[in-house]
C-alpha cells in the first residue's frame, strides 16, 4: 500500500471511529473507539501520551526527566491522528495505549509493552482479540539515545533509560486504562532489542516488568557495548570539522548542543567504514548500549553483560528468546541480485567474530588459519562461488544467532526464572521484510522482523490480511 493510501486509511479509521471516554479517579481521558480487523472487538486507542519531559534544549543527551501527566478533576484528550516523526525528531518521549473495551469495568488486562520508533504503522488487533492491553513506547535512538562521551555531557544509554521511565510511568498510571501492573511483558525487537535484552541484567529495571521477549538480538552482540566511546566522539568531531583539526571536546559539545536534529542524525551515519569493521573483526554499532562511567543509581549498565552473568547477579524474570532462520538476510539485497560479488568474497573473505574475544591482526598467520577454518565450515571445499549465497547468508546470520543463543544459555544457568527459545522458519504471506528486501528468493525461512506482522496488524499489509481472511494465532502474555 502506498504511503498516501496508508494515511487515507488512517484518516478513515479515525473518522469512522468514535470518541472513547475513560472516567476514573476524578479524571476524564478521551481516546478513540476502534474495532479489530477480524472479530470487530472494540478497543480504546490513546495516542501520544507524554511520559517524560521532552529531551530538547538543555535536556538533549540527558537522562529522561519524570513528568506528572495527570492532575485530578481534569480532562485529557489523546485521540488525535498524528504522523510519526520520531526518526528525525527529539520530541518523541510519548507512548500509545490500546486497551480492550469489555462490559466489566473491573477487569484488568495483562500488558504487552513494545518499544518502537513508529506507532502509526502498527495496530494491536490480534492482542486485543486475546484481551491483552498493548503499549507502544517511543524512545530516543541513534545518536540522541546512545551517545556516550564518558562524562556528564552524555552518559550513554539514554534511550534505554527512556524505556525504563516509561515502564515506571505505567506502574503508576496504567490501572487508569484497566491494565494490570503485576502482569507486564516487555518485547524487544529491532532498535530496542539490545536495550530490552540488557534489562535482564541491570539492577535499575527492578520489578518494572515480569516477563520479557527478545527477538533476533541480545545483550551479547559484539557490535554493542563497545570499548571505544572516545573514538566515536572523535569521528563526530571530524565529520563536522574535518580530520585535519585537532580534537576539541568543548567545541564538539557546542556543535552537538546547537545543531539541528536532522543535521546530527545525518552526521551520525556510517561513522565506520568497511576497513575499520575488518580491523576490529566485528560489526560496529556506533550508537547502542554501552558501559557507563557513572556508577550511581541512575546508571543503566556499569559492567559488561558478560561480567554481570559471571557475577550471577540476574533478576528472576521469565524470558522468551526467539530468532529467525536468516536474521541478517535483509542486509544482503545487493549480493542476492548480483551473485558474482560472491567470487570477490572468496579472495577477500574477512571473518567477523560473533563474540567479544580479542581481534587477530588482519593478514597474520593466525588470522589466515581462523579464516580458513570458518570457510571450510560454511562453504563446500572452503570456496565461495556464485552459488554460495545461501551458505553466506547462513554465515552472516549466525553472527546474530550465536550471541542470542549464548545469552539464552547463560540466562537459563544463572536466573531462577524460566527461559524459552523459539525459532521462526516460516516463509508465509506476512513475511514483510523478506518480501521487501529479497523478494525473488524462494527459500524456506524468515529474516529479522518477519515476526512482526503476525503479531501486530501492519497497516502496509491490509490487502494480505483481507486475502487471508483470518487472524494469525497469538497467545496471551
Amino acid at each position: 500500500m502506498h504511503l498516501s493510501c496508508y494515511y487515507i486509511f488512517l484518516l478513515l479509521n479515525v473518522v469512522l471511529g468514535s470518541k472513547f471516554f475513560i472516567k476514573k479517579y476524578g479524571l476524564t481521558i478521551v481516546g478513540l473507539r476502534l474495532k479489530t480487523i477480524y472479530h470487530s472487538n472494540e478497543y480504546g486507542a490513546f495516542y501520544r501520551i507524554p511520559y517524560a519531559e521532552q529531551p530538547v534544549g538543555e535536556l538533549r543527551f540527558k537522562a529522561p526527566k519524570e513528568l506528572k501527566t495527570f492532575d485530578k478533576n481534569k480532562t485529557y484528550e489523546f485521540s488525535k491522528l498524528y504522523r510519526d516523526t520520531s526518526f528525525i525528531n527529539e520530541n518523541c518521549l510519548h507512548l500509545t495505549i490500546f486497551t480492550p473495551i469489555l462490559n466489566s469495568l473491573s477487569q484488568y488486562f495483562p500488558i504487552l509493552v513494545w518499544p518502537q520508533e513508529s506507532v502509526s504503522q502498527y495496530g494491536p488487533d490480534f492482542f486485543i482479540d486475546e484481551e491483552v492491553l498493548v503499549v507502544i513506547v517511543n524512545f530516543r535512538s541513534s545518536i540522541f539515545g546512545f551517545l556516550n562521551t564518558e562524562d556528564d555531557f552524555a552518559e550513554g544509554n539514554m534511550g534505554a533509560k527512556d524505556i525504563l521511565l516509561a515502564l515506571k510511568w505505567l506502574l503508576d498510571n496504567i490501572s487508569i486504562f484497566n491494565g494490570d501492573p503485576r502482569r507486564i511483558t516487555i518485547m524487544g525487537s529491532g532498535e530496542a532489542t539490545t536495550s530490552v535484552a540488557s534489562m535482564l541484567l541491570t539492577r535499575v529495571a527492578g520489578t518494572l516488568f515480569q516477563r520479557a521477549i527478545i527477538m533476533d538480538g541480545s545483550a551479547l552482540s559484539p557490535a554493542d557495548y563497545r570499548p571505544y566511546n572516545f573514538e566515536v566522539a572523535n569521528k563526530l568531531f571530524w565529520k563536522f570539522n574535518g580530520s585535519w583539526d585537532q580534537f576539541n571536546r568543548k567545541e564538539l559539545y557546542n556543535i552537538l548542543k546547537n545543531s539541528s536534529a536532522a543535521k546530527l542524525k545525518l552526521a551520525s551515519r556510517e561513522l565506520y567504514d568497511s576497513t575499520e569493521v575488518r580491523d576490529k573483526q566485528r560489526l560496529i554499532n556506533a550508537f547502542s548500549c554501552t558501559v557507563e562511567n557513572n556508577s550511581g543509581e541512575r546508571a543503566f549498565m556499569t559492567k559488561s553483560p558478560v561480567d554481570v552473568y559471571r557475577g550471577k547477579n540476574v533478576s528472576k524474570i521469565n524470558v522468551i528468546f526467539g530468532y529467525t532462520t536468516f536474521p541478517s538476510l535483509f542486509q544482503l539485497d545487493g549480493i542476492s541480485k548480483n551473485r558474482k560479488l560472491l567470487k570477490y568474497l572468496n579472495y577477500n573473505f574477512q571473518y567477523l567474530l560473533p563474540f567479544e574475544g580479542e581481534c587477530d591482526e588482519y593478514g597474520s598467520k593466525r588470522y589466515r588459519r581462523i579464516r580458513k577454518e570458518i570457510m571450510n565450515f560454511y562453504f563446500i571445499n572452503g570456496t565461495i562461488t556464485d552459488v554460495s549465497f545461501k551458505r553466506y547468508a547462513k554465515y552472516i546470520s549466525d553472527q546474530t544467532i550465536y550471541p542470542l543463543l549464548r545469552q539464552a544459555v547463560l540466562q537459563s544457568k544463572v536466573s531462577k526464572g524460566s527461559v524459552y527459545l523459539y525459532r521462526l522458519p516460516l516463509n508465509g504471506p506476512l513475511n514483510m521484510r523478506w518480501r521487501k528486501f529479497v523478494p525473488n528468493l524462494k527459500w524456506k525461512g524468515a529474516t529479522s522482523g518477519d515476526e512482526i506482522c503476525y503479531l501486530f496488524k501492519c497497516k502496509s499489509e491490509l490487502e494480505t490480511y483481507n486475502r487471508i481472511g483470518k487472524a494469525p494465532n497469538t497467545s496471551r502474555c
